[in-house]
């Protein structure tokens, strides 16, 4: 896919930074065995990215691997350049996430960015539930997505981003945190694209009121032809009723799939209700229903 990179860091681009970034990768091909049991079939890795071995800790679904990505930095620094690239192959099941919540350090020159590409091909279910983002304050971070969905293929991806580093008092004091989706059918077509582009430091009093006056943010899009999308809205849309934060479900343009946006204080809440969500749509994917 061709980087979408806004004005904004092309701007940053002219202020170089002293220290060297790292240019982190990390590339993975899941397939699946005669057994359907998915397994990591290529890895590819650079510092300071990591990946650690495929694990299979739900014996509801012990065909699902479960992936955890790792940074041995310890979070995002200034100049990082990061690229997770994933190939979830025909009918394989997949939980990928994050070590921990991934913490953009400060900025003084340039930007930190990172690219994540998933392509689910037909009969894959794969979901890449990350922990949130910190941005810390005088952050600059562009986060690029990309997912490539084929017709049966379901693929479930979250976002959670925080105010900022609460316990040290920073609330909405990043400089610019800049995150673009773009989801495609196998033939290149676009289905939706969706961007949050917030510079907080430029009026933080009408930020967090867009922010509901709470402290987190979270959007989980569920891209998928594999289930009846008015049965999963109507489920998650009950369960969101069932709770005191802020959220709300849609259907995603091109009738490929559900949106859900949520706005707590709590990141408990927001992990809770994304279990929840992922429970309902593997209990309604018939691509998980195929294999058991």
């Amino acid at each position: 896919m061709n980087h979408q990179l806004p004005r904004v860091f092309q701007a940053y681009s002219g202020t170089k930074s002293t220290s060297v970034g790292k240019n982190g990768i990390i590339r993975i091909e899941l397939a699946a065995d005669s057994s359907s049991k998915t397994f990591i079939k290529d890895l590819q890795t650079k510092a300071p990215l990591l990946v650690q071995k495929a694990l299979y800790p739900n014996a509801e679904l012990p065909n699902t691997a479960h992936i955890y990505l790792m940074s041995s930095a310890g979070g995002i620094l200034q100049g990082d350049k990061l690229k997770i690239d994933i190939m979830a192959g025909k009918n394989t099941l997949s939980h990928i996430t994050t070590q921990a919540a991934t913490k953009i350090y400060k900025v003084e020159k340039g930007y930190a960015s990172q690219y994540i590409n998933l392509y689910a091909q037909n009969g894959a279910y794969l979901e890449f539930i990350p922990h949130q983002i910190i941005p810390y304050k005088s952050s600059k971070f562009y986060q690029e997505v990309n997912l490539i969905v084929e017709t049966t293929a379901t693929v479930i991806y979250s976002e959670i981003i925080s105010a900022g580093r609460l316990a040290s008092g920073e609330k909405f004091d990043f400089d610019i945190c800049f995150l673009r989706l773009t989801a495609y059918d196998v033939n290149g077509k676009i289905l939706f694209s969706d961007v949050m582009n917030m510079q907080p430091t430029k009026n933080k009093n009408e930020f967090a009121y867009l922010f509901g006056d709470k402290t987190i943010c979270s959007t989980v899009y569920i891209v998928t032809k594999s289930v009846e999308n008015e049965k999963i809205d109507h489920e998650i849309s009950s369960s969101i009723k069932n709770r005191s934060m802020l959220a709300s479900c849609s259907a995603l343009p091109n009738d490929s799939g559900i949106v859900v946006r949520i706005l707590s204080d709590s990141i408990d809440e927001i992990n809770d209700l994304i279990s929840t969500i992922t429970t309902i749509i593997r209990n309604n994917s018939t691509c998980l229903q195929a294999v058991h």
